[in-house]
């Protein structure tokens, strides 16, 4: 999971420059930036507990303090806790959507990802103000990860993986048919979808075709999976969904010769519920 702060300078002239920011706990947005009062807003209810007070303050007038030099544009700031309890720190910087700097958090220094001039003269300046980069470390080392477990704890409601729910209808094409599964609404982004032909697992070829995981409006994701098969062949279909929400079971939606409807809830996960629509139109008793 990862705790990270992305922040966009615009600089106008040499007296006026405009700074915003989004902190993000994996993709879920938690807090807001703009730099011209300076003040975090709070878009999750427990996001302002993972500080005190004063510690919000200070992080704010850091921000102002050492982030609004007109050579750094853009920021990308936090930290990584892998299941394996290891940690990976971050600090990179970017001008007009190239890299930049980045900040080595062992050794407490700036290397240049390029070697133009700017680039080296950054480099050069930042170094040369340690009281930056200890600082910089000190928030990478210990204050990052810290909030970043504080997060996971005040807004593990929030973080809570939510279940798929499943659509699968069938696209009447010449030859061969095409079936497909629509999935949406999961949470967290790793999900695999499967086809079963009489029980077997379909191999992969030029018959299955799946879009990428793409993002919904509400954070879930959704993902859509099609199967191109030969009608009358006699065969039988299902659509199998894999998803950590599940609790180790899946979603598995078999290809009937009608509508059918399936609603409950998993006991594996008592507080959420899923729905699957499985739906076959039919013509001339052949599954079209």
């Amino acid at each position: 999971l990862t705790l990270r702060l992305l922040l966009t300078i615009i600089f106008h002239n040499a007296s006026s420059t405009d700074m915003a920011g989004t902190a993000l706990l994996g993709d879920l947005e938690t807090h807001s930036l703009d730099c011209r009062p300076c003040k975090f807003r709070f878009l999750q209810p427990w996001a302002q507990q993972g500080l005190t007070p004063k510690e919000w303050q200070d992080l704010e007038g850091l921000i102002y303090r050492y982030l609004s030099d007109p050579f750094v544009t853009q920021f990308s700031i936090g930290c990584e806790l892998h299941p394996n309890d290891t940690l990976r720190r971050f600090c990179d910087a970017g001008m007009n959507s190239e890299d930049f700097l980045s900040f080595d958090t062992d050794n407490g220094k700036w290397v240049t990802r390029r070697g133009d001039k700017l680039t080296l003269k950054a480099q050069e300046s930042l170094n040369y103000n340690r009281v930056v980069a200890i600082t910089l470390q000190f928030h990478l080392r210990t204050m990052c990860v810290n909030t970043l477990k504080s997060f996971v704890q005040h807004g593990n409601e929030s973080l809570a993986r939510q279940v798929p729910e499943a659509q699968a209808e069938s696209s009447p094409l010449p030859h061969p048919v095409s079936l497909v599964s629509e999935v949406t609404g999961f949470y967290p982004r790793p999900v695999r979808v499967a086809w079963l032909q009489d029980g077997e697992e379909v191999v992969l070829g030029w018959w299955l075709n799946s879009s990428e995981i793409l993002p919904n409006a509400d954070l879930t994701y959704q993902l859509r999976s099609s199967l191109a098969v030969e009608p009358g062949a006699g065969h039988s279909y299902a659509c199998r969904v894999q998803h950590s929400s599940l609790g180790g079971q899946s979603l598995l939606i078999p290809w009937g010769r009608c509508t059918s409807w399936s609603l409950g809830a998993f006991p594996a996960c008592p507080n959420l519920t899923w729905w699957v629509i499985a739906v076959c139109l039919c013509k001339k008793a052949v599954c079209l």
